[in-house]
């Protein structure tokens, strides 16, 4: 089961309506089941429940994404201990943060461009979710992925651009730092001439595709379950 997921605030990812996602259609036919989510902070639930997310972004997106997780792991169609978390650019935040917070649940990540700390992303868009940096540093360190990465104990694969400038490539190297202080491993994809996204031609695009892929295939379908770092 791959969740393929963004949750970002005020996002929404789940219509009552057909949709196509080539990626998500590929898996699916290799034999994946594929979950989206509206997490809580998303769109079209009233005010609160977008809301929630104020000041603590990461919290209740990852406990929503484990609720799902959770559910699901307990259906005969599912098999719990074979689980990933995909997503790009705010998804990517989402997988790492909930890789992190819920590690049994989730063993097998790939975050594509992830924010890893409030602190180091647009003020712009960071301050109207979480406050001031001075009014709420609480809510940084806490929902920041650099800061939790001794939390990490699944297999994650990393991919970035050097020319990011959306979700600056600084993201990925502290994480990766945070990591390694922590004795956490990681795998990484450098894609030095894209942009946001990694992707900059249709060649660049299909070669991230497959290395998603492969990694899901590697860690989800080999004979024994994916196996989870020591807890710390």
């Amino acid at each position: 089961m791959v969740f393929d997921i963004y949750g970002g605030p005020g996002s929404q990812q789940v219509y009552n309506q057909f949709a196509s996602a080539g990626m998500s259609q590929w898996l699916a036919q290799q034999g994946y089941i594929i979950v989206g989510l509206n997490n809580r902070g998303t769109n079209n639930y009233g005010s609160t429940f977008m809301k929630v997310v104020y000041k603590q972004l990461g919290k209740y997106e990852a406990l929503d994404f484990a609720e799902a997780a959770r559910y699901l792991g307990k259906q005969t169609y599912v098999d719990p201990k074979r689980v990933a978390i995909v997503g790009t650019s705010y998804g990517g935040y989402s997988v790492v943060y909930t890789m992190e917070m819920y590690p049994e649940l989730f063993p097998v990540g790939v975050a594509n461009s992830p924010g890893t700390d409030w602190r180091l992303y647009d003020t712009i868009y960071t301050e109207r979710y979480m406050s001031l940096l001075g009014d709420n540093l609480k809510g940084y360190v806490e929902s920041s992925a650099v800061e939790q990465a001794a939390k990490m104990r699944g297999n994650l694969l990393l991919i970035h651009s050097m020319m990011d400038d959306n979700v600056h490539p600084v993201n990925t190297m502290q994480l990766l730092t945070a990591l390694t202080n922590a004795g956490r491993d990681a795998e990484l994809r450098i894609y030095p001439f894209g942009r946001h996204g990694a992707a900059y031609n249709a060649q660049s695009g299909r070669l991230i595709r497959q290395v998603t892929f492969g990694y899901l295939e590697r860690h989800l379908k080999g004979s024994t379950p994916p196996a989870l770092a020591p807890a710390r």
